[in-house]
């Protein structure tokens, strides 16, 4: 039996958290989260995107992410639309305000990417991509 330290699910949380905590240092100006921060990300390069859509790109019940929008457009974070196609839809933007405040933190995230593959050898770093997407999709499909 592997020891407690050496389990990989608590390595990736392990990680996760202090990247977390890192990230949250640089959005709590904005008022934000790094989860939050996430979506937002996301709605920039996808403005228009459903609510489905983001709970399946940030892995989050559908519940969770109405609760993020809702506590975002309270924020003036971003706003919804309904869709001409089909009322029940939602479609969400950011505000302008948040628009260009995600274009401005983003080259900072970049540059962490970046810290990490200055890091992690190409091999590795391919490697290390593979199988977390191995393991999502592992998880993903428990879930099914």
């Amino acid at each position: 039996m592997q020891d407690f330290e050496n389990c990989l699910g608590l390595q990736i949380k392990l990680t996760q958290n202090i990247m977390a905590n890192e990230y949250n240092k640089y959005l709590k100006d904005f008022g934000i989260s790094s989860e939050q921060g996430l979506l937002l990300k996301f709605v920039h390069e996808s403005p228009g995107c459903t609510q489905t859509q983001l709970s399946h790109i940030l892995h989050k019940d559908k519940t969770t992410i109405t609760r993020m929008i809702d506590t975002l457009e309270k924020k003036s974070k971003l706003y919804r639309e309904n869709s001409s196609e089909d009322r029940r839809i939602f479609k969400i933007y950011l505000t302008p305000k948040s628009a260009k405040k995600v274009e401005e933190i983003s080259p900072l995230f970049e540059q962490r990417e970046q810290e990490l593959e200055a890091i992690i050898p190409p091999k590795d770093y391919e490697t290390t991509i593979r199988v977390l997407n191995q393991i999502k999709e592992y998880y993903r499909g428990l879930n099914r």
